[in-house]
């Protein structure tokens, strides 16, 4: 063995020992790092519309995470002060939240009374106690949460702030580092690998882009609905529907049913069939006829993929779950296609 072959293993030792101490160094920015591909990844058709128009790429890149940052911060804005107003009068008279809980549970009793016979009393006084433990335990700590979440705000600030950055860059040299890749790919492989791209690209913009364009639409047209139905609060609940619609799991259903069992127990039925058939509307909308038209056939992910890519990662991993999951079956997903058409095109090779 020369010593050439030893300073190879050497070399390689050495890179591997940096590599596993840079992954060390970086890995509280992990998730923020991944969710700057992702932003990066959905403004993409943003960007490249700023472009042709601009003919400045700096400018178009820098143009897409700025206007893509002031619409979320209006939405968060809007949302953080609606909940920062109810919390702050529900701390400051916790027997508001007594009374109207109270309220609510009297109104379920009468209604499960009409079925069911019960000492309604009982239950009503054993509530009533359960009520008074929970705002007397939970009420106190509610300050202790205040304080966590403001000392890690120094921390949130940075990592937006890096996810801006990296945002902006990926926009800006994306292209350019896939080039960079694929300078490493031995010339055999290349075609395999460009193929492979281009298979990821289209099942990503299904998992991603359209999905996502397809949850703002849904948004927007429950913000008018909603704003119609002089339904309180039209703006956040139309965010939460875009929000929750990203989510197979939950989607819709976690804001409209909530929504009118409210107006049910408030006996404003009337109200609340309106909104039940205003958000199955809005449903069908979305399953039947918005996505299925937007992402079409040639990215079309099967239904039972797309939950679990987007349903099983989040309870494993959390909320970057929601980036990771889709973004692993889809590179699974699309190696799997990419075999399928190598396999096709070398049948039809043989049969000529």
């Amino acid at each position: 063995m020369g010593s050439g072959d030893n300073f190879n293993k050497f070399t390689i030792l050495v890179t591997i020992f940096v590599i596993a101490i840079a992954i060390y160094i970086t890995k509280a920015f992990f998730s923020v790092i991944l969710f700057s591909f992702f932003i990066a990844y959905l403004l993409v058709p943003l960007y490249s519309f700023l472009e042709s128009r601009i003919k400045y790429r700096r400018i178009a890149a820098a143009a897409s995470v700025l206007l893509a940052l002031t619409v979320f911060i209006l939405i968060g804005i809007r949302i953080i002060y609606v909940v920062v107003n109810e919390v702050l009068t529900l701390l400051n008279s916790p027997e508001n939240l007594q009374e109207l809980t109270k309220n609510i549970m009297s109104r379920v009793i009468k209604i499960i009374k009409v079925n069911v016979h019960f000492n309604s009393s009982e239950v009503t006084n054993q509530i009533n106690q359960f009520i008074l433990s929970l705002t007397d335990t939970y009420f106190p700590p509610t300050k202790s949460l205040v304080i966590f979440l403001t000392a890690t705000l120094p921390f949130d600030i940075v990592a937006i702030i890096v996810a801006l950055i990296f945002s902006y860059y990926f926009l800006l040299t994306g292209n350019q580092l896939i080039d960079q890749l694929l300078n490493f790919v031995p010339d055999k492989n290349e075609k395999e690998i460009k193929l492979f791209l281009k298979e990821l690209d289209v099942i990503y913009s299904g998992l991603f882009r359209q999905h996502f364009v397809t949850s703002a639409i849904i948004g927007v047209i429950a913000l008018i609905g909603l704003y119609l139905l002089n339904v309180p609060y039209p703006g956040v609940l139309a965010s939460l529907i875009f929000l929750l619609s990203m989510y197979p799991l939950v989607g819709l259903p976690g804001v409209y049913l909530p929504l009118t069992a409210y107006y049910i127990l408030l006996q404003d039925y009337n109200k609340a069939l309106q909104i039940l058939i205003f958000s199955l509307a809005l449903n069908t909308l979305q399953d039947y006829y918005l996505r299925p038209k937007l992402i079409q056939e040639k990215g079309s992910v099967h239904p039972v993929i797309t939950i679990i890519a987007f349903g099983a990662p989040l309870l494993v991993i959390g909320i970057t779950g929601l980036i990771i999951g889709p973004a692993v079956y889809g590179f699974l997903l699309a190696l799997y296609r990419t075999k399928l058409k190598l396999k096709e095109e070398k049948k039809v090779k043989e049969d000529k």
